[in-house]
């Protein structure tokens, strides 16, 4: 029996800071059809109230050094304001959904990251993926609105990179559905030159990826999107892409 089709839509950067951008991302989720995820970070809201609150911030790597003052941002920014905007914006375009993070129903377990060799601070690292409670939901016809904030085995929230979790639900989920991941973002998709559209790669394999690495052409929030696609293709996920369009972008080939 053929598994039904899940599309998992991971959603960051500018579009989420962007009233224009935010309402694309609105309407593409509603438009498409059957099961459906939305995965979201808190990307540059976080930056700028951190900079309205006078709290530093740092990246290593595309990846956030949070802080405990980093973390009560986060989760102010992703369990709050951002997550139910998106619910709010898919309700009012008759797109029944429910707002959750890792921590809610014991969805996604972490632990905190090893502070060697780098401390990344109050960052958790993926351990386990519960998805009864997100297969209810979808059976239901709701859409699960999931922000990057996963739980420890000691209940501390932590902050853990969307990319992954998006990854790793997909992963999960594709035991019981044909997954479809989706890196939604304010390119085209992977570029040869980050400044030109019109550059765009339609298609990676990994190993033009490790090329791409090597000479620095991808680089920042761009690795853990790729580096998490790459092992999401490679662990039963049935496709993969990145860009801003449902129609077009970059796909991933092993």
């Amino acid at each position: 029996m053929a598994k039904e089709k899940l599309t998992l839509i991971k959603a960051g950067g500018k579009i989420l800071d962007s009233e224009e951008e935010l309402s694309k991302l609105l309407h593409l989720v509603s438009s498409v059809p059957g099961k459906k995820i939305l995965v979201h970070g808190g990307g540059i809201f976080i930056d700028e109230l951190c900079q309205k609150l006078n709290i530093p911030t740092q990246m290593v790597n595309g990846r956030r050094i949070t802080s405990p003052e980093n973390m009560e941002v986060v989760l102010m920014a992703c369990a709050g304001k951002l997550n139910k905007q998106l619910v709010a914006g898919l309700n009012k375009l008759g797109t029944t959904s429910v707002g959750l993070c890792g921590g809610d129903l014991n969805i996604i377990n972490s632990k905190k990251r090893n502070p060697e060799p780098i401390d990344y601070g109050m960052v958790g690292d993926i351990t386990e993926i519960n998805t009864q409670w997100l297969e209810l939901f979808l059976e239901k016809e709701a859409v699960p609105v999931i922000s990057s904030i996963t739980q420890s085995n000691r209940f501390e929230l932590l902050n853990t990179n969307a990319d992954t979790i998006a990854a790793h639900l997909a992963v999960a989920l594709s035991e019981k559905f044909e997954v479809e991941l989706f890196f939604y973002f304010d390119k085209a998709g992977v570029l040869e030159d980050a400044s030109e559209d019109g550059s765009l790669i339609p298609e990676l394999s990994k190993s033009r990826f490790n090329v791409l690495l090597e000479s620095k052409s991808v680089h920042s929030g761009m690795l853990p999107k790729l580096q998490n696609g790459f092992y999401a293709l490679q662990n039963g996920v049935n496709q993969v892409k990145l860009g801003n369009s449902i129609h077009k972008g970059t796909y991933l080939v092993i």
